[in-house]
């Protein structure tokens, strides 16, 4: 491994400027590439616009198939096993058979998903719902992300990791925003959501019809776990990342959890638009927390993220605490911030770590560690508060999470100051091998 290798590859750079657009062979392009992007960037978003419409209409299905609050928490584990499912095993499957299969397979898991929910006559099939969901929501976060990284054009690696993360978490708060609204105000609240996300996913398979192919070199299929695919260059901080995005969707999962508990069990407040509306802003603070924040660099940004992490997470215990909604709605706000900044800085330096050749795997390795974090909270707070209350277990798991994102925090800091001594003694030895060159005439003096 050269040094300059190394260098390029883990130095700090804004968090969304940290992309290599280029790909081993210019493909033959069937749209323009502003065109192609902006495609993918749509299909990412619709695509995980699925993977959260169901979230405040769980309370209608506990009513028509009177299953317990506890069920809930397994319909989650469900979903994550189908995502970790997905990215263990076919997280490097788009670097071998190219990004537009793998894409329309997320995208036919989606479709089957939403038929399923339509479908569905009792709550045996919505765990099966929430299944196919999950792996399509696998196959297409690693896969979209890269994608978007090499159809951007040459010199937009800013542009290519903002759309990114707000295709996903956008479309991730647009889910729970557009059910709860066609639940409280339209027909059939458990079939026009479904419907709707159909039209919209419709859209993006025929436009994924004409985006061109990136992976110009093929290899044949392996379903296989082939291990995680993390960097060499830039290891700590790559896992540093990876704890860092771990917490963020710890606290999404915490939170996205909690909504309904605290509206109908503290506020006795039943409104599925409400629900819907305090998870949507979240994920809005988040997207504009990504907005506000992209041109700073990636480590500072985490930093920051994570110690508005810890504030989020006492706003949520307290409002919990006081059942004071707007304890509660602030947590909300806070929790936005947190999410947006400490997602945005970790998928930036996964992204910026990333081999071309390997980046598909990467970057799912790094989704790993993120939904990992969004099982953890939900299934804890989900059996703890049998045993213990509500409160109780939340009150556990934010100590938990807070412990978490310390530790993150001291590792980043390590990272960091690993990589500042690095370039010290970098810049050390070409002024020393400079002034070798200057002694022995090698070098002329101006």
């Amino acid at each position: 491994m050269n040094t300059s290798t190394t260098s390029r590859s883990t130095a700090d750079r804004p968090c969304v400027d940290c992309l290599d657009a280029s790909v081993a062979n210019k493909p033959a392009w069937r749209l323009s590439r502003p065109v192609a992007f902006w495609l993918l960037a749509y299909t990412f978003a619709v695509t995980m616009l699925g993977t959260t419409l169901p979230t405040p209409l769980y309370v209608i299905y506990q009513a028509q198939f009177h299953f317990s609050t506890s069920l809930i928490t397994l319909i989650y584990a469900v979903y994550a096993v189908g995502v970790l499912a997905a990215l263990l095993g076919a997280g490097h499957t788009s670097d071998q058979v190219g990004r537009r299969p793998v894409l329309a397979a997320a995208i036919g898991l989606s479709i089957a998903s939403a038929v399923t929910f339509i479908l569905a006559p009792s709550v045996g099939w919505l765990f099966l719902g929430r299944l196919l969901s999950g792996l399509s929501a696998g196959l297409m976060t690693g896969t979209a992300t890269a994608a978007l990284t090499e159809t951007a054009r040459t010199g937009s690696g800013r542009r290519a990791s903002l759309i990114s993360t707000t295709a996903n978490m956008g479309g991730l708060g647009l889910g729970p925003l557009l059910a709860g609204l066609l639940a409280q105000y339209a027909p059939q609240p458990t079939v026009l959501p479904f419907l709707v996300q159909l039209g919209l996913v419709a859209v993006a398979g025929f436009g994924l019809l004409v985006v061109p192919e990136t992976v110009s070199e093929r290899t044949p299929l392996s379903l296989r776990f082939r291990g995680f695919g993390i960097p060499q260059a830039g290891r700590s901080e790559f896992i540093a990342a990876g704890f860092a995005g771990f917490a963020a969707f710890s606290l999404l999962g915490l939170f996205s959890s909690l909504v309904p508990t605290f509206l109908s069990g503290v506020l006795h407040d039943t409104s599925h638009a409400l629900a819907g509306t305090v998870v949507f802003l979240a994920f809005a603070v988040g997207t504009a927390t990504q907005l506000a924040g992209s041109r700073l660099p990636s480590r500072p940004v985490m930093l920051a993220g994570l110690t508005v992490f810890l504030a989020a997470l006492a706003l949520i215990v307290a409002g919990l605490s006081a059942a004071s909604l707007p304890l509660f709605l602030a947590g909300t706000v806070v929790s936005g911030l947190a999410i947006g900044a400490v997602f945005m800085g970790s998928l930036a330096v996964a992204n910026r770590l990333a081999p071309a050749a390997s980046r598909g795997q990467v970057i799912s390795t790094f989704f790993v560690f993120a939904y990992v974090g969004l099982t953890v909270p939900v299934i804890a707070v989900g059996y703890g508060a049998q045993a213990f209350g509500d409160f109780r277990a939340t009150l556990a798991c934010a100590i938990a999470l807070a412990v978490i994102a310390l530790g993150s925090m001291a590792s980043i800091r390590r990272s960091a100051a690993l990589a500042a001594a690095f370039s010290v003694r970098r810049r050390r030895a070409c002024a020393l091998l400079l002034e070798h060159a200057r002694d022995n005439g090698q070098v002329a003096v101006t």
